[in-house]
């Protein structure tokens, strides 16, 4: 059995594509509303009649208390697959049973799935109801393209985070954000077999970043206290710069991995120098 969960606020705009698209992934899902007051839960019930809606518990986005939410519900599914995944984040790559065929074989109990930050490069093409968010809006990048540099001078891109935990333990047992866990002997999977595309900047269209921008209204003052969702804390022209830059980093994710140059050689160190002149003293001597 395969379990998702995900945890919601006024996201009728994401959920129709999300639940359509999950719903032929996983057998069973949780869905936990953060007291939404536009349509979220009538799609969901209308999309997912056999899912579960939840009312959550918490009147904020505690990153710890919503984990401990999660965690809560995870224990319920005993043996399954199970994981945890936002409205902006869509499981891609269509191999989830031969990556879970795989980890049963190597014994493993759980393996992280990379991410790629979506960046919309048609912000004035409409979306197409009837048709998949991920035919549709496909450009982004990889958090590997992306040099530790560069993401530790802009911590708002949140490199390298963007893991998601697919696991039969009992728990994720995940540190805050849930984005990696303290249990031990986690694999890794192929990103062109299973891979998160975060859907961050994509689609990029008023109604969007209305609905980045409301989320900072729901982190619980203790999170903004000691650091926690600070991409959330933004502003609309911060996020259109943020936008910008990261256009510029976006390519067609459904070509391929970017060429890349090999390395060049490493300098050779004295030992090989010594060796190095000592072969060729020899040779010279012959």
């Amino acid at each position: 059995m395969k379990v998702v969960l995900s945890h919601f606020f006024n996201e009728a705009l994401l959920l129709p594509y999300w639940l359509r698209h999950h719903r032929e992934i996983f057998d069973h899902g949780v869905l936990i509303d953060y007291g939404s007051t536009d349509d979220s839960v009538a799609i969901c019930k209308e999309l997912a009649p056999e899912w579960e809606v939840i009312p959550s518990e918490n009147a904020y986005f505690n990153a710890v208390m919503v984990d401990f939410e999660v965690m809560k519900h995870e224990q319920r599914f005993p043996g399954a697959w199970k994981m945890a995944l936002n409205t902006t984040e869509f499981l891609v790559g269509g191999k989830i049973d031969s990556v879970i065929d795989r980890l049963k074989t190597d014994q493993l109990h759980g393996a992280y799935v990379s991410g790629a930050h979506m960046v919309d490069n048609e912000p004035g093409v409409p979306l197409d109801p009837s048709r998949p968010l991920v035919d549709q809006k496909r450009h982004g990048y990889s958090e590997s393209e992306i040099p530790l540099k560069l993401a530790k001078s802009k911590l708002w891109l949140g490199v390298p985070t963007r893991n998601r935990l697919l696991h039969r333990h009992y728990i994720g047992a995940y540190t805050p954000g849930r984005h990696s866990t303290n249990h031990r002997f986690i694999g890794t999977v192929d990103p062109t077999d299973l891979a998160i595309w975060w859907y961050s900047y994509s689609p990029w269209q008023p109604e969007f970043v209305a609905r980045k921008l409301q989320v900072q209204t729901k982190i619980d003052p203790i999170d903004i206290a000691v650091g926690f969702g600070v991409h959330h804390q933004t502003t609309e022209a911060e996020l259109t710069e943020r936008y910008q830059f990261q256009l510029g980093l976006s390519r067609d994710l459904t070509i391929g991995e970017p060429r890349r140059d090999p390395p060049p050689p490493p300098p050779p160190t004295i030992k090989r120098r010594v060796k190095r002149w000592l072969r060729q003293k020899v040779l010279s001597n012959d």
